[in-house]
């Protein structure tokens, strides 16, 4: 999965959707990420090195926040672009649900991981969990220069990361009708 390899809509081309998604690499053990997201590197790059245990029973116990970020990849006509905002969690382990929300998008330059444009809306975030996997559903409306349709499947796993909290998973769905994957990392605040 490439999770934040970050990428940007080019000055001259400010859609989101314009072409599907394209498939995504599957080693971020050496995570490159924009400042903002910078916290989350060594948690994305030891869950993709298979370095973290399972969340245990204790840390997955009554409710939970947790904060990090969501990113959908090779967005844009080149498909080099990386869609990436902040996401929010509450997971309710008692209840076997989660819900949450993602917003305050950017758009990042694949190769010099800088913002270059902004999007506006948010996706709904609305699931299930069971043991330590959790599926969800992101859906809703971003907007740069025209407003995108998006509804993406999250299928993550919660893990014990020094001590804390984690989640880490993988994303697959639709921007305006078109295939796309991406990813998401949070961690209890």
């Amino acid at each position: 999965m490439r999770f934040l390899a970050m990428a940007a809509l080019s000055a001259a081309s400010l859609s989101l959707a314009a072409c599907g998604g394209s498939s995504v690499d599957g080693d971020m053990s050496e995570a490159d990420l924009p400042e903002k997201y910078a916290s989350l590197e060594d948690l994305v790059s030891k869950a993709e090195n298979a370095e973290l245990e399972e969340a245990s029973e204790s840390q997955m116990s009554g409710t939970a926040t947790l904060s990090g970020a969501m990113a959908i990849s090779d967005v844009g006509e080149a498909e080099d672009l990386e869609a990436i905002g902040d996401m929010s969690l509450t997971a309710d382990f008692t209840g076997g649900t989660v819900t949450g929300t993602a917003d305050g998008f950017g758009l990042y330059n694949d190769d010099t991981q800088e913002l270059e444009d902004e999007l506006t809306g948010s996706l709904a975030i609305s699931g299930t969990i069971s043991g330590t996997t959790l599926a969800a559903d992101a859906s809703g409306t971003l907007t740069d220069d025209e407003a995108h349709i998006v509804d993406m499947d999250m299928d993550g796993t919660f893990y014990d990361y020094e001590g804390e909290l984690a989640l880490y998973g993988d994303l697959e769905g639709t921007v305006d009708g078109d295939y796309y994957e991406g990813g998401f990392a949070a961690i209890e605040d």
